[in-house]
């Protein structure tokens, strides 16, 4: 929805003829009215100049001086005319005459989540808007008595849009009022609306154990869901199947690509339900190994020691800095910190990561010496990983992790700092920062062209198939992609958040990622350069048939502001930067819909 949309539900005249002169027949009224409804009128709203999005207007009232005696074409012309012109200047001055009666919704996302919260409070003021965009139809329950089956007929009607706009709606209006709204079989038809026809099953489903990496998987997207603190706070503990539907929906926050591929990830809703039930909001650990049977090695990390491994293994020992805990240094709660990577209270050697300071504590609870710092950022903001001064199209070298905690987003597979327990089982959520409606300024807002060419580099099935990349969430290898492409591209750039799926206000837990491994940077690099020779393939033959990296560069460096928001992107770029190449190779249109990156994406030129 790139262009203003402009609906009239009711447009009706009354006459006011002068006293001294016999009135005309209503006829002559009613004539260029229905003139005006059949061509000219849809003509002038069409030239409208409004900012881009909904506009909900509940009433208009003009005067027009009319000449009788002209004829109707004529008359229903100017009436036309006069109406637009009526609804631009409302618009634009934002004046109206009931309080309440313009109403802006700037995508459809943030429509129906509107809708949603909204009705989900008790709040009706806004009913009027919902029912003349259309979000609330006739023969939908009536949204007074049952406000649930109302809302969940609304989404259904949108089930691309259903999870962005539940997510949204319950940080306005907080996750019990939803539930309260339709309850735990609402919780159910949503989840099964978001995958596609398949209900969510609670407990063990007969597979196979879950995996190390896929453990490590599950603490990461928990770490990084804003869902999951909202579950947190919100001091619920429905009956099942609810947990399981959250798990959908922390999915298709975190991870949307593995919500249709579960076979590629097994066991990782079943974990994610674990640390949704458990007050600490980790999945729980399996019983802990005496040791290592004949003829088997003891799972170890990349620091070669047998504990922890920042990827998910079970050891008892916190042997690196990739388990994340909570410590009693100066800068947190206090108590006893627990470790990630053993099964109780960490008593062991080594040390742990306090995840509520940047701190470091022994694991007797007192604090330590400080971590060093990672290297800053070169846009400013949230630190960068350690290593990004990597050669050309490659990854990341591995490396410390970042320190710090807070924010959303994919966090790191093997330190997520939210996978521990708290002092206090229940925390409160946390606040997340509103991104600017105008977006966030960037010199590579050409980089989000790529995803024109991303099914020709065999995304998202590749990253989900390599065996190097199980640990990581497709936003990941996705953001990881492309530092790769694009050298020396900030790593909280707009643009190469943006082609993750997300926002800087829901990218703190990537940007504090531990770095890629060898073998992951190795599948990343591939990666990258079999997407940059797509790109130069589309281009065509020209001088960037040969030149791969720098087709990705021609494309990707142009000015612009990218605006990231919970399933929707849209990209604004100056109108003198249309390149005729990239509109023939057809790298600029519209994406829509990305499933697999949960967003809506669009490109607009001004």
């Amino acid at each position: 929805m790139n262009a203003p949309t402009v609906v009239i539900d009711r447009l009706s005249a009354t006459l006011r003829h002068d006293r001294g002169q016999p009135p005309p027949s209503a006829d002559r009224l009613r004539g260029p009215l229905r003139r005006a409804i059949g061509g000219p009128l849809e003509t002038a709203l069409r030239g409208l100049d409004l900012p881009p999005g909904r506009w909900c207007l509940a009433r208009l009232d003009l005067t027009l001086a009319l000449d009788p005696a002209r004829p109707e074409p004529a008359l229903a012309r100017e009436w036309s005319e006069a109406v637009a012109a009526a609804i631009e200047r409302t618009v634009r001055e934002g004046r109206t005459t009931a309080p309440g009666g313009l109403v802006h919704f700037r995508h459809d996302v943030e429509l129906l989540a509107d809708a949603v919260a909204g009705l989900a409070a008790g709040r009706r003021e806004r009913l009027w808007a919902w029912r003349q965009t259309g979000i609330l139809r006739a023969g939908d329950p009536a949204p007074d008595a049952s406000p649930g089956p109302a809302l969940l007929a609304a989404l259904e009607r949108h089930p691309q849009h259903a999870a962005a706009a539940v997510l949204r709606a319950a940080e306005q209006c907080g996750l019990p009022a939803l539930h309260r709204a339709w309850g735990g079989e609402g919780w159910q038809r949503l989840a099964t609306l978001v995958t596609g026809g398949e209900p969510p099953v609670a407990g063990d489903t007969g597979g196979p154990p879950p995996g190390p990496g896929t453990r490590a998987l599950a603490r990461a997207l928990l770490a990084g869901s804003r869902l999951a603190d909202l579950v947190r706070a919100s001091r619920l503990r429905p009956a099942e199947p609810v947990p399981a539907a959250w798990a959908v929906l922390v999915l298709a926050e975190t991870d949307p690509a593995s919500l249709h591929r579960a076979a590629a990830r097994p066991g990782l809703r079943e974990l994610l339900a674990q640390g949704l039930r458990a007050p600490d909001g980790a999945p729980a650990r399996p019983a802990p190994a005496t040791g290592p049977g004949r003829g088997q090695l003891p799972d170890r990390g990349p620091c070669g020691d047998g504990g922890s491994d920042g990827a998910g293994g079970e050891g008892e020992r916190v042997g690196c800095d990739g388990c994340a805990g909570q410590a009693g240094c100066d800068g947190c709660a206090g108590g006893q910190a627990r470790c990630e990577g053993c099964t109780g209270t960490a008593g062991c050697a080594g040390r742990v990561r306090c995840a509520a300071c940047v701190g470091w504590a022994g694991t007797d609870g007192t604090a330590g010496p400080p971590a060093p710092p990672g290297p800053a950022s070169p846009a400013g903001g949230p630190g960068a990983v350690a290593g990004r001064g990597a050669p050309p199209h490659e990854p990341p070298a591995a490396g410390a992790p970042r320190t710090g905690a807070g924010g959303s987003g994919p966090g790191p597979a093997g330190s997520a700092a939210a996978d521990t327990a708290a002092p206090d089982p229940v925390r409160p959520a946390r606040p997340a920062p509103a991104p600017d409606p105008r977006g966030a300024a960037t010199g590579w807002a050409g980089l989000l062209f790529l995803l024109a060419t991303a099914a020709e580099a065999g995304l998202p099935d590749r990253a989900l198939d390599e065996p190097a990349l199980a640990t990581r969430p497709l936003p990941w290898t996705l953001h990881t992609a492309a530092l790769a492409l694009v050298p020396g591209i900030a790593p909280a750039d707009p643009a190469a958040l943006a082609l993750a799926g997300l926002g800087l206000d829901r990218a703190a837990g990537l940007l504090r990622a531990a770095a890629a491994t060898p073998r992951e940077r190795d599948a990343v690099g591939a990666l990258a350069a079999d997407w940059a020779r797509a790109t130069a393939a589309r281009l065509g033959d020209g001088p960037y048939g040969h030149d791969p990296s720098g087709a990705v560069l021609t494309v990707a460096r142009r000015p612009g502001r990218i605006a990231a928001e919970t399933g929707w992107i849209e990209a604004v770029l100056a109108v003198a930067d249309t390149d005729p190449e990239i509109r023939r190779a057809g790298l600029d249109l519209d994406p829509g819909w990305l499933g697999w990156l949960g967003a809506v994406v669009r490109y607009r030129y001004v």
